[in-house]
């Protein structure tokens, strides 16, 4: 993006620390508009307070629910069915500012996170300029948050994608969904780390391996593992990692 905006010309500004000397500097060029996108920090009030200033944020949830750091991971995890994109006028309040506008999205049954964080960043673009246009306009809406339905999202860490067999089956599959293509959820698998990348939920009874991929009985069924990424090598086919380890036995 850096490169592309660099392409056409633009100012681009990377500070190590929004300090003093770095929100001086913005406040020269007289903004009218600060969009903030994905930044994972909460900008600080002298930033948020720029004289004819309006600061937007796109965050992909419909808050207030997921706010916080892993909303896309959160509604995938939890197997949620909608979600979607909200404009906010920032506050310095962890995505807590009005709404300005908010667009639903459905997710696919066996959609993962890289497929729906693509799908749902050209919506988040789209909002954002309807959003400065309305602004413009002076017709942007500003409708306060029920504080009574926030939940929230934190960094997730390795501990927290680690698949438990004792769980529910469609859970597990959520779970691999949630992390997938990256950093993916793992268990460890005949004494190796094994990286779970695409999984199903199949009936119990079902064999633990088989011709699609190794798998694991849950607690109300059987997970296949459709893709993998053995412990030092490449993402593969479940098929193809039981073939691998099958020959070397």
């Amino acid at each position: 993006m850096k490169v592309r905006a660099l392409s056409l010309g633009l100012d681009v500004r990377t500070p190590e620390r929004l300090d003093t000397a770095f929100i001086d500097s913005i406040a020269t060029l007289q903004p009218v508009l600060l969009a903030c996108v994905s930044y994972g920090k909460i900008l600080p009030d002298p930033l948020l307070s720029i004289a004819g200033a309006t600061a937007l944020n796109v965050h992909p949830s419909l808050l207030p629910e997921y706010r916080g750091a892993s909303p896309i991971q959160a509604a995938l995890r939890e197997g949620r069915t909608i979600t979607g994109v909200t404009v906010i006028w920032m506050s310095s309040k962890m995505d807590a500012g009005d709404i300005a506008l908010q667009r639903e999205i459905a997710i696919g049954a066996d959609e993962d996170y890289g497929a729906l964080h693509d799908r749902l960043a050209p919506v988040g673009a789209s909002l954002l300029l309807e959003a400065a246009g309305k602004l413009a306009d002076g017709v942007l809406p500003r409708e306060r948050q029920n504080e009574s339905r926030a939940t929230y999202t934190r960094p997730i860490d390795k501990d927290d994608l680690r698949i438990a067999a004792s769980s529910p089956a469609r859970a597990i599959v959520d779970l691999v969904r949630s992390a997938s293509p990256a950093p993916g959820a793992w268990l460890v698998y005949e004494g190796k780390r094994l990286k779970v990348i695409a999984a199903r939920v199949e009936p119990s009874g079902s064999a633990s391996v088989s011709a699609d991929g190794p798998g694991i009985v849950a607690a109300d069924g059987v997970v296949r593992f459709l893709r993998v990424v053995p412990e030092g090598k490449r993402a593969m086919t479940g098929a193809d990692f039981v073939r691998t380890t099958t020959s070397r036995r």
